[in-house]
């Protein structure tokens, strides 16, 4: 994750459109995180990720579990 200032957001915000097409952009203000920035595919990798992890955590077959499940199945 980058981090940068909220004076360093403003004036480069042109790299920071382009660094949050591949990862989440903290912008900080005082020394506390005042926003995030990313592109709506890291959005939805990001939901994705902790999606699944809630799953594996309640007890889920994870994807991989699936998978081999699916192929067990089908090689029946």
């Amino acid at each position: 994750m980058l981090i940068l200032t909220s004076s360093q957001a403003q004036n480069t915000f042109g790299t920071v459109i382009d660094k949050s097409q591949r990862e989440i952009v903290s912008v900080t203000r005082r020394g506390r995180i005042a926003t995030l920035v990313m592109s709506p595919e890291v959005l939805e990798d990001y939901v994705d990720a902790r999606l699944a992890m809630q799953a594996e955590e309640q007890g889920f077959a994870t994807e991989q579990e699936t998978i081999d499940l699916l192929s067990a199945i089908r090689d029946a």
